[in-house]
């Protein structure tokens, strides 16, 4: 059983990251962590995997049990042993760059024997149908790929707690599918998940019990049933994603605006013999293009070749009549990439949304920082925040250029129902202000809100020959 005994977390002199935290997970048990960014639900995932004690100043109160066993007590070694994690950035565990070799890391370090590592990762690929990742490049993997890899390399490991973090969040529909199917199979090997999260649609048939947390505290416990009988408008008052899938709406349109002509766009994913080829595709100011399409269909490389950014790519493109080559686009373009942490620069949050301006607007920045729930962070370090707090301090540093051409690279990844209206409403702003909104996401409810446009980006896969 894992016992969480009054946990308050503080890092450094701020304020408390957790207050006075208790609830229990029973072994083979699947509980979620849910709430609006930033509330808390990450700190305890950090506290019960002893990452949050490793930080500089950090100070916990409060006792983690393991089978009655303090997690404090433990070595990192033996920690290792009870629990698993799996991060929202599925990047930042690998240690391999073959996918078999990153799989069995983890028993090699503990010293298993060849014969077990084998009869370990037989019976991983026995359950979750994986072989076609053996072998295989990490970094040629797609975003759903690389997590599926993450929760594989979690169970093999033998851990019986695994913690998950926003696993969802960067996957399309059939990968969330997936995802769904191994946490039904790793609750059904009776392994205990403790999963945060913002999409709650794919877990509902999981879940034994919801804990929804606010400011740091644990504001309402829920069983299953109780939860789902929750009103739509009862989920986004308390800052929550629907409990039920969310279809697309049918926004396809003819894509013939006038200002930004596409006449052709084509790029080869590396080493491989494919890649997508657009053409005859018009964009015109004022409007935000949503672009959709499955894991590895190459969104964010369209993104990146039509900002100018993919060096590879073959392109003629006009900008108001003028041919626009690559350089000449950057100029006039803004991103918010992916993982936001590869564009935090500042030490804090003021500093980083008006970083290289000529000059600043500081009453403008008051107002974005305030409409996005930043204003009371200004002076916080960005990298202090959580994962959705990143991804608005960015998405602020674009909404404060002055750049006609904007591409959001998953805007409202990890991000609540409150934030991610707020970031509806400002990327329609922007488009009415006379800019190009070129918007990857697989988020629906946003995407529902927000464009005008569908781009579907599975229309133009080529394959050399």
């Amino acid at each position: 059983m894992l016992e969480i005994k009054h946990l308050s977390l503080t890092y450094g002199e701020a304020e408390k990251s957790l207050h006075d935290i208790t609830f229990s997970v029973a072994n083979g048990e699947c509980v979620l962590l849910t709430g609006k960014s930033g509330s808390g639900k990450s700190s305890i995932l950090r506290a019960i995997n002893g990452i949050a004690s490793s930080y500089d100043g950090a100070s916990l109160e409060g006792e983690i049990l393991i089978d009655g066993r303090a997690v404090e007590k433990m070595s990192m070694a033996d920690l290792s042993q009870m629990i698993a994690s799996v991060f929202q950035n599925p990047k930042t565990h690998f240690f391999n760059v073959d996918t078999t070799l990153e799989l069995v890391f983890y028993l090699e370090n503990i010293g298993l024997s060849r014969e077990k590592m084998k009869e370990r990762l037989e019976k991983m690929l026995a359950l979750f149908h994986i072989r076609h990742l053996m072998d295989r490049d990490i970094f040629k993997l797609s975003g759903g790929e690389k997590q599926v890899l993450s929760i594989a390399a979690a169970y093999i490991s033998g851990a019986p707690i695994i913690l998950l973090d926003e696993p969802s969040s960067n996957l399309d529909e059939k990968t969330t599918r997936i995802l769904h199917d191994m946490l039904y199979v790793l609750k059904r090997e009776g392994i205990t998940l403790v999963i945060a999260e913002h999409r709650l649609y794919y877990l509902m048939d999981l879940v034994d019990r919801v804990y929804l947390m606010e400011n740091g505290k644990l504001k309402t416990t829920f069983n299953k049933s109780a939860f789902l009988d929750l009103s739509e408008k009862a989920l986004y008052t308390q800052g929550l994603r629907s409990t039920r899938s969310v279809e697309l709406k049918e926004k396809s349109g003819n894509h013939n605006g006038s200002d930004l002509n596409i006449h052709c766009l084509q790029h080869f994913f590396e080493g491989s013999v494919k890649g997508f080829s657009v053409e005859g595709i018009g964009l015109e100011k004022g409007k935000v293009y949503g672009i959709v399409g499955t894991n590895g269909c190459g969104k964010s490389t369209f993104l990146r070749s039509l900002l100018g950014i993919e060096k590879s790519a073959k392109d003629d493109i006009e900008f108001k009549g003028v041919k626009m080559p690559k350089r000449k686009r950057l100029a006039q373009s803004a991103l918010v990439m992916q993982d936001v942490n590869h564009q935090l620069f500042s030490d804090t949050v003021a500093g980083e949304v008006v970083l290289g301006q000529k000059t600043i607007d500081e009453e403008k920045r008051e107002q974005i920082l305030d409409r996005l729930n930043l204003l009371d962070k200004k002076e916080r370090h960005p990298m202090s925040l959580s994962g959705g707090e990143k991804q608005r301090v960015a998405i602020a540093s674009v909404l404060l250029s002055d750049r006609e051409i904007i591409g959001l690279d998953e805007p409202t990844s990890g991000m609540d129902y409150e934030n991610m209206v707020s970031i509806s409403g400002l990327t329609r702003s922007l488009a009415k202000d006379g800019r190009i909104l070129i918007v990857v996401s697989h988020d629906t409810e946003f995407l529902n809100r927000t464009a005008d446009e569908i781009i579907d980006m599975r229309s133009f896969g080529i394959q050399k020959h």
